[in-house]
């Protein structure tokens, strides 16, 4: 019988995240039949995905319809695994920074624009990852910094929105958690995203 990912493991590690690479268990085939998928009772958005020999984890409550799909935030070897086993999906990366400057620009980021509004001068501030919220006034770890957009007269200006090379979508506090109303947008672009996916290889398969 398959061992299947215990979700709390995600959090029990003290080791950060290695960068996605090739790894003997990332095999390039779909199985036949998928594993039955799993919600995480701990994060209200993550869904884990197994076949064979890994685990997808995703925002979307189904598997992915091909291999390498964008919506997928990465992959962990089946069975017992750590933070350390975490291999991120490139391709998720842009999609993210894409999907939440897209969030600034159309008004998405409720909890983001509330800072803005009060912010008393112009200036830059944080999007910060809410698995790791920082006490007031101070800022959060680079880890969890998903990214800087300007203030300007309390607006957000979103086109200045820069995406931080430090940030990890996995780390010792869990997987990643965006603020209110982003997350909803992200979710919402990567439904968008599955959609285009699944059409693709259905018509590679005629």
């Amino acid at each position: 019988m398959l061992c299947l990912l215990r979700p709390t493991i995600l959090r029990a590690t003290p080791r950060l995240v290695r960068p996605f690479t090739s790894t003997s268990w990332l095999s390039q085939s779909m199985p036949e039949t998928p594993l039955p998928s799993s919600k995480d009772p701990s994060h209200p958005h993550l869904f884990y995905h197994p076949n064979s020999t890994y685990v997808s984890l995703s925002f979307l409550p189904h598997p992915p319809a091909v291999y390498g799909s964008r919506t997928v935030l990465g992959y962990l070897p089946l069975g017992d695994a750590t933070l350390d086993d975490f291999r991120e999906e490139p391709k998720f990366r842009k999609v993210l920074n894409d999907a939440v400057k897209s969030g600034l620009e159309q008004g998405k980021a409720t909890t983001v624009q509330f800072e803005a509004e009060t912010r008393p001068v112009d200036g830059w501030i944080h999007i910060t990852d809410e698995r790791a919220i920082p006490p007031a006034g101070r800022i959060g770890e680079t880890e969890d910094l998903i990214g800087s957009v300007y203030v300007q007269g309390g607006k957000i200006v979103a086109d200045t929105y820069s995406p931080l090379p430090t940030y990890r979508l996995v780390t010792t506090n869990g997987v990643m958690q965006l603020p209110e109303g982003l997350d909803k947008h992200v979710i919402e672009v990567l439904e968008g995203i599955d959609k285009e996916e699944r059409k693709q290889a259905a018509a590679d398969l005629m």
